[in-house]
């Protein structure tokens, strides 16, 4: 049980770790413990990690040390209150309400693993609702004394049902719908559920009992999740224990929805026809509603695991808006058709009461047809990727013409400069191919004319030469175009090359510039405006070892010449 208990306490950290370290957002924590005779029972023993029987409240107690030792989950910013329950309620004042140095955590650890501090009565009762009052009092304190956004997440961690002792004026229904009208409260100003409420049953529990109100029955008044550890199927205690603190942690995460707009077609996000170069942007409305900035830092193709029948939905969708047919992305080559999102943050918009509301944004996609892509409508389905709640998926829809394509799409070079003692002239060539894509016009005759313009050096050393730091248009291709025809009815492509000279005092490093394309033809067919070209110049032999050779030349000289003075000082002497 120690050892289920202590892998629930690291799941639980690593998850909630990313949540709160990035934004640096504390989660307050009421932990209210049973303390009652049955967590004692020899009956209720459970197994430790060495294989000894252990109480189930021995058990817990481990639980609570971990919970401690780990910072990430209560992290300096949280407020933390333990409250005992038994036959009495006792909240532990003496103990560190915030872990904000090593001190304190030590301190916390300390009381933990004391029973002097922290002991289970053998005869005491259940009373929930003593402890549910007292909870909703130091929730109330922390509630007042931060951010109204701050979470606060209250965990009844119980192996029973409400039994108050004789004499206990406190009813557990009466004091949760207390809290569950104080949640509403905070809900109504900020626009984001805050107080969360978790009860972990830790044997088995009934989800009703004549007389009383159950574990079961307090988390559903509480609109909180509640877990019964033996009811679960699959996996340890510790992973089911898990599953429901982590529902519960996916909470403190704000929500994306997918607004409406004119950007919007018939609820897809639709490209358009892409240009030459085979790109297309569009852009789609996003609401958030969170207490925080939410982070979109990516998207990722999702088409062929969302069900057949909304695929079939979008693609029907799709035609409609062209009024023809449409193909699923998944019938395409791999990465035929890539889309992209630059990172982009939201934030919400923050009234003078504290409250959050929804704010939209629009948010820029760009989809880009390859050169492996053919001429069709296609459409599919991509997924957000952010620090928030996002929808399941978005449809997107693309259209393709027949094109004209540079292949590879960025031509890549990489020379090394010849020459020992001194670097040499030299030179490399561009090589590429012009070529019609499947679905283009049939039997077109294009003519084309590639013109060359100067690279610049985007990674390396600039050297004091003021041309070195570029390749000159007139070194690629001797500053000529190059042009041919590009008949389909007897090839479907057309190599093309240009030499690009590297002079001996070329910088090395990395170097990137375009040729400018020109196509001319059918006019029912696209081409590129221009092609991408990087060139890799890697330093020559002597440019390797001069930054060692010089110093130990210039060492060996002046050792030399001081040798020859003092063999001509000697010489004289003589």
């Amino acid at each position: 049980m120690k050892k289920i208990i202590a892998l629930l306490v690291v799941l639980l950290s690593t998850l909630i770790c990313p949540v709160l370290a990035a934004e640096e957002r504390p989660v307050n924590f009421i932990f209210l413990i049973d303390v009652s005779g049955s967590m004692v029972l020899k009956s209720t023993m459970v197994t430790a990690a060495d294989g000894t029987q252990v109480t189930l409240f021995e058990a817990l107690r481990q639980a609570l040390k971990q919970v401690a030792e780990d910072p990430r989950l209560i992290n300096p910013k949280s407020r933390i209150s333990f409250i005992t329950f038994g036959t009495k309620i006792t909240e532990k004042t003496d103990w560190p309400s915030k872990l904000e140095t090593a001190d304190d955590r030590r301190a916390l650890l300390k009381v933990i693993q004391s029973p002097e501090a922290l002991s289970a009565d053998k005869h005491g009762d259940t009373y929930m609702g003593g402890a549910l009052a007292l909870a909703l009092q130091k929730a109330n304190q922390m509630y007042s004394a931060a951010d109204p956004c701050t979470t606060t997440f209250i965990v009844m961690l119980t192996d029973g049902w409400d039994e108050p002792p004789a004499g206990a004026t406190i009813k557990v229904r009466t004091v949760a719908n207390e809290l569950t009208n104080k949640q509403l409260e905070i809900f109504k100003k900020v626009g984001i559920k805050t107080w969360k409420v978790l009860v972990i049953g830790l044997q088995r529990l009934p989800d009703k009992k004549a007389g009383t109100t159950t574990a079961k029955e307090l988390a559903d008044m509480l609109g909180g999740g509640f877990i019964d550890v033996t009811k679960q199927t699959g996996g340890t205690v510790s992973q089911r224990i898990f599953l429901a603190l982590k529902s519960q942690v996916e909470q403190l995460k704000g929500q994306l929805t997918l607004g409406s707009g004119q950007s919007l077609k018939n609820g897809l996000v639709d490209f358009g026809t892409v240009i030459g170069n085979g790109s297309a942007k569009a852009s789609f409305p996003l609401e958030l509603k969170s207490c925080y900035a939410e982070e979109i830092s990516g998207l990722k193709d999702v088409t062929e695991s969302v069900p057949p029948a909304k695929v079939m939905a979008i693609l029907a969708t799709a035609a409609k808006i062209t009024g023809g047919g449409c193909q699923s992305i998944a019938t395409l080559p791999p990465d035929a058709i890539t889309l992209h999102v630059a990172p982009t943050q939201i934030a919400p918009a923050r009234g003078e009461q504290g409250n959050r509301t929804a704010t939209a944004q629009e948010i820029s996609v760009q989809a880009q047809a390859h050169s492996n892509c053919p001429a069709g409508h296609f459409a599919g389905c991509f997924k957000l990727e952010s620090s928030a709640k996002v929808p399941d998926y978005i449809g997107w829809s693309l259209q393709v013409p027949g094109r004209v394509v540079a292949d590879p799409e960025t031509i890549k070079v990489k020379m090394r400069k010849p020459g020992f003692l001194w670097s040499e002239d030299s030179d490399v060539d561009l090589l590429g191919k012009l070529k019609e894509l499947p679905g283009a016009h049939a039997q077109a005759n294009y003519a084309v004319e590639i013109s060359p313009h100067a690279a610049q050096l985007v990674s390396g050393k600039k050297e004091q030469e003021p041309n070195a730091a570029n390749i000159p248009q007139d070194d690629i291709n001797e500053g000529k175009p190059l042009s041919f025809a590009l008949d389909t009815s007897k090839t479907d492509s057309h190599d093309f090359k240009l030499n690009v000279g590297i002079k001996g005092k070329q910088a090395p490093g990395k170097y990137r510039g375009t040729l400018g394309v020109h196509i001319s033809g059918s006019a029912e067919t696209v081409g590129p405006s221009e092609i991408p070209f990087e060139i890799t110049v890697e330093p020559s032999a002597w440019e390797e070892i001069a930054p060692i050779a010089i110093p130990i030349l210039f060492v060996l000289v002046i050792v030399i010449v001081f040798g020859l003075f003092l063999w001509l000082t000697n010489m004289k002497r003589d």
